[in-house]
Order: structure tokens, then C-alpha cells, then sequence
């Protein structure tokens, strides 16, 4: 059974759902270090004997959380910053072949997304940290999945 079209859904490309994942799977991420930093807080033995403030625990916890909530969340992530370009290429190309109106840059928004994946692999090879590496694909790769489908939305209706 297929699902109902929507007014706006002119585009025969589901290409989007990975560009928008990137955004969603970066909030979750955001969600379970803030759990984490407080999970990690709460617990006086977390930082010896004795314990100072909740607030200073909160700070002292909050790298280490990112680093144990980057195991959950880094591997999707760094699948995700791998597929952008070609996602972002596809989803241009079933665009501009659909004659909407809006003929997005193709080689643009894939160079763009290509940007994050060789950030991330260059900061990876130069730190060596690979939690290092999936924050730089992180900072490089959101504004670009949110501004595409900000401005797909605002051309197309969808998503």
C-alpha cells in the first residue's frame, strides 16, 4: 500500500529522509550527553571522595559523556556523514529532472556535503581521536542538511 501524496510532493525522491536524519540523529546525540553528564553528576563516587558542587560535577562529567554517548551515537553518525553528499547529489538531480520551479545546484550541495566527510577525515588523521572527528563532520554537516531542507520546504512543501 502506498502512502497518500501529499500537495507538495511533486519530486519522485525519498533522498531527504537521509539529509534529515543527520539533524535528528545530531539531537538525540545532544539529548543522551545531557542525560549522561547528569547521570554521571548524580553519582558522588564519580569524582572521589569529596564531592564538589552538582553544578562543577555537572561541568566534570560533561566531556566524559560526550565521549560515552559518542560510542551509541558516533558509528550512525559517521554512516550519515558518509551518505550526505551522494544524498544531498540525488535528491538535487530528482529536483531539477521534476521541473518544479527550483533548480538547486547539484555539484554545489554535494561538494558542500562532501566538505563535512573530509573535514571530519582530516581531523581524524590529524588528532587521531575519532570523537574529535565526528564533532568537526557534526559542526560542518547540520547547517547544511538544515539549510537544504529549509529551503527544499520553501520551494517544494516538502518535507
Amino acid at each position: 500500500m502506498k502512502r497518500p501524496r501529499l500537495s507538495g510532493d511533486r519530486v519522485e525522491s525519498r533522498w531527504w529522509y537521509w539529509i534529515a536524519a543527520v539533524p535528528v540523529v545530531v539531537a538525540f546525540w545532544l539529548v543522551t550527553v545531557a542525560w549522561v553528564a547528569f547521570a554521571m553528576s548524580v553519582d558522588p563516587s564519580f569524582v572521589g571522595d569529596s564531592p564538589p558542587p552538582f553544578l562543577v560535577r555537572l561541568l566534570i562529567a560533561t566531556p566524559h559523556a560526550t565521549v560515552v554517548s559518542l560510542v551509541a551515537v558516533g558509528i550512525p553518525f559517521a554512516i550519515l556523514i558518509a551518505i550526505l553528499p551522494l544524498a544531498v547529489f540525488q535528491d538535487t538531480v530528482a529536483i531539477n529532472r521534476s521541473e518544479t520551479g527550483w533548480e538547486p545546484s547539484s555539484r554545489n550541495f554535494a561538494l558542500a556535503g562532501l566538505f563535512g566527510l573530509v573535514s571530519a577525515v582530516v581531523v581524524g588523521v590529524l588528532t587521531i581521536d575519532l570523537s574529535l572527528a565526528i564533532i568537526a563532520g557534526i559542526i560542518l554537516s547540520v547547517p547544511l542538511a538544515l539549510y537544504y531542507l529549509r529551503e527544499r520546504h520553501e520551494k517544494l512543501g516538502v518535507p
